[in-house]
């Protein structure tokens, strides 16, 4: 009786985590849905993927005046307009806001170790993408993404919502995932890599410490109504960030 017993309570424990990976795989589809691939893309032979209303990105053109698409990302939806649509990017009626951030995809992301604009598996190399304030605070709204999906996000956001000022690539190796009082903010560990981006091409020297200047006020506003040892503690922070600048004035050709 006891090794039958025994046998009842595996089957059964056995049957609970199936019941639980299946669930969760049913989660996971709904998130990161399968591109469908018995059609070959014309762009290096990429699987295309479905629109809603059946158009693969192979039958509609990508918009004029995109930096060049990545690999990773030509699986993915295009827009009305012709725009990529970003896997954070929340929907309002099926219509996509790159402003505003899908929480419950983002939570995937991070749960998943996937990249936030492609929905592939990030590898060791993680790239965020921020501004000239979050710099300083090492900080970002958005977890991780592959270098090259960050990258073009980063030149085609001017495009794609007239955004002004340098966006920033970060990339390291490693970071944690915080709860705040707004929901999840992630903090980077050291930079092994940096690419500055202004109006879609690489920043210079100049624009940056420029959208810096913009962009610190505010800061120091903060920190002096905190105490002065917040200020000498920002002041530390910026001289860190500082040392990411672009090393020349003439801004990189890409």
């Amino acid at each position: 009786m006891n090794t039958i017993g025994y046998l009842g309570s595996a089957t059964l424990a056995l049957g609970c985590a199936a019941y639980a990976a299946i669930a969760s795989a049913k989660r996971f589809e709904r998130i990161f849905p399968a591109p469908a691939n018995d059609v070959p893309g014309t762009h290096g032979g990429a699987a295309a993927a479905r629109l809603p209303h059946g158009v693969s990105m192979t039958a509609m053109a990508l918009r004029q005046g995109l930096p060049e698409l990545p690999q990773r990302m030509r699986a993915l939806p295009l827009d009305s307009r012709g725009y990529p649509v970003p896997v954070f990017a929340q929907r309002d009626s099926g219509v996509p806001d790159y402003r505003r951030c899908d929480s419950e995809k983002l939570a995937a992301c991070v749960y998943y170790k996937r990249c936030c604009v492609c929905g592939e598996p990030v590898g060791q190399y993680k790239a965020f993408m921020i501004d000239a304030l979050s710099a300083v605070t090492r900080t970002s709204l958005l977890p991780p993404a592959h270098i090259e999906c960050a990258k073009f996000v980063a030149k085609a956001c001017p495009v794609i919502e007239q955004r002004v000022g340098v966006s920033l690539v970060w990339v390291t190796r490693a970071y944690e995932a915080l709860q705040h009082e707004s929901g999840l903010i992630f903090r980077m560990a050291e930079a092994e890599q940096t690419c500055w981006y202004i109006n879609g091409r690489r920043a210079n020297r100049d624009e940056v410490r420029s959208s810096f200047e913009d962009s610190l006020p505010a800061l120091y506003d903060a920190a002096h109504a905190k105490s002065e040892a917040a200020v000498f503690e920002l002041d530390t922070m910026v001289a860190r960030a500082t040392r990411y600048f672009p090393a020349h004035s003439a801004a990189a050709f890409r």
